[in-house]
């Protein structure tokens, strides 16, 4: 497909949007977090880092084989930079933000995806290529395979749509309050049958 041409014959240039300075800055991932410091490092040390393609390709490496517990803490930043980004985002969208509004339900696959990544932990492969291969391994799952995830999803569905109904009526004291009563109610419930246990054990004795 050739480029748009002005009269003269030569290739006309797209014209950029003016940057809006209000547009809240985008979240740094862990590994630009890692990069960011690394660059800090040389400038400490003095050093003239003068082939910018070099120098990144030995960050990418240390990264490679940063270990598990300092890794956690740029992704730890990253996510705090996240959440940042989310609520200016929300603002500077106009959209109203609502603290302690219910999480939205996950999906199968995202309840998969939380597995896929426990059994990756600490094989050193980066976000893009976790999501990939779990991309693959999901496709190629049967059916019966993903019902424990389906299941979850229904299950996290029917949380969201209670927890929303309370969101509606009062807010986020309303949704903590019923979390609480929940919580509450399941430890009574697992008291009930430990009690049950123990008389089943004396009825045995007898």
């Amino acid at each position: 497909m050739g480029r748009t041409k002005n009269d003269d014959g030569q290739v006309k240039r797209r014209r950029r949007k003016p940057k809006d300075v209000n547009k809240p800055k985008r979240a740094l991932t862990a590994y630009f977090l890692f990069l960011a410091d690394c660059r800090c490092k040389a400038k400490l040390a003095g050093r003239n880092i003068s082939r910018i393609a070099e120098f990144t390709k030995e960050c990418s490496e240390e990264w490679r084989s940063l270990a598990d517990n300092d890794r956690r803490r740029y992704e730890e930043q990253a996510a705090k930079d996240r959440a940042r980004y989310d609520a200016e985002m929300a603002q500077y969208k106009g959209k109203k933000c609502e603290p302690g509004k219910p999480k939205r339900a996950k999906s199968g696959y995202f309840f998969f995806l939380d597995d896929f990544r426990v059994m990756m932990k600490g094989k050193n492969i980066d976000h893009k290529e976790i999501l990939r291969k779990a991309g693959e391994v999901w496709r190629g799952m049967s059916e019966d395979d993903k019902k424990k995830y389906e299941k979850k999803s229904q299950e996290d569905q029917k949380r969201y749509e209670r927890e929303m109904v309370e969101f509606r009526k009062g807010g986020a004291a309303a949704v903590s309050k019923m979390k609480a009563a929940a919580e509450k109610n399941g430890q009574a419930e697992e008291e009930e049958e430990e009690d049950d246990d123990d008389d089943d054990e004396e009825e045995d004795d007898e």
